[in-house]
């Protein structure tokens, strides 16, 4: 078993052992959650293990990433930031970096007892290495619609969103790039799941996600399947979820494990 599947296979027991979804870009928020209590809002922290073998038409390696996140959440709003940090091996050649960097807001316009809709939006920094694929090079605007559903134990989630390069010109083509988060320059983005609550703070779920190139820019279709399971208890919540590269993505199989707490 290669090293990185050894870290997921790890990851993933010690979370569900110990007991907040990821989606495929850590910036971009799926879910609206529970609307914040108290005077001054409430915060939350957030640390996400992740690890994939990986190949491509030029390269073949693994990488292994922590995902830090803080958020502030009042009433129908939220915002937050995400920093990523990455071991890559690409080819035999190990880099150790920083990923981008990333803000991200999200507004509730709908909020029922079963339904929960809205706006998010999220802005990246260039702090990753985009020639070791660390990073795409420039800024990304990435906003969203979501929206998500309940019906006794069943929970249906969707998100529809554009994300767009902050550049003037440029009409290159990464192939599937940076090897860590694939984006294209301009694209539309989608995912859907289904969750559906176990019993005592477990939760089982799948979902799916990908991206459309658009526009005169180049671009490559992509599409995740994952599988997941949760547990939640109190302030503390914890997901592992097993995702495969289906098309377009160069990873083959990938595992978080993300646990949050709020308070």
């Amino acid at each position: 078993m290669r090293p990185s599947l050894q870290l997921a296979v790890i990851s993933i027991a010690l979370a569900i052992g110990a007991g907040a979804a990821s989606a495929d870009h850590h910036a971009m928020m799926g879910s609206g959650g529970d609307a914040a209590g108290g005077r001054f809002g409430s915060f939350g922290a957030s640390v996400a293990l992740e690890a994939a073998d990986f190949a491509s038409m030029y390269y073949v390696g693994s990488y292994q990433g922590v995902i830090a996140e803080a958020d502030w959440r009042l009433d129908r709003f939220a915002v937050g930031a995400s920093v990523p940090a990455y071991r890559l091996d690409e080819n035999g050649f190990g880099v150790r970096g920083m990923g981008d960097v990333a803000a991200f807001g999200r507004v509730t316009a709908i909020e029922t007892p079963a339904a929960h809709a809205g706006v998010a939006f999220a802005l990246s920094w260039p702090t990753g290495n985009d020639l070791n694929g660390l990073g795409m090079g420039h800024m990304m605007l990435m906003p969203a619609a979501w929206g998500e559903w309940r019906t006794g134990r069943l929970l249906l989630s969707a998100q529809a969103g554009y994300s767009r390069a902050l550049i003037s010109g440029g009409h290159h083509d990464h192939g599937p790039w940076p090897l860590v988060e694939p984006m294209n320059m301009s694209e539309i983005t989608w995912n859907a799941g289904a969750t559906i609550a176990l019993g005592s703070g477990l939760r089982g779920g799948a979902r799916a996600s990908g991206g459309v190139p658009v526009g005169s820019l180049p671009g490559h279709d992509r599409i995740v399947g994952a599988v997941n399971l949760g547990w939640g208890r109190g302030r503390l919540d914890t997901v592992a979820e097993l995702q495969a590269g289906l098309d377009g993505d160069p990873f083959i199989l990938r595992g978080v494990v993300q646990t949050a707490l709020h308070f």
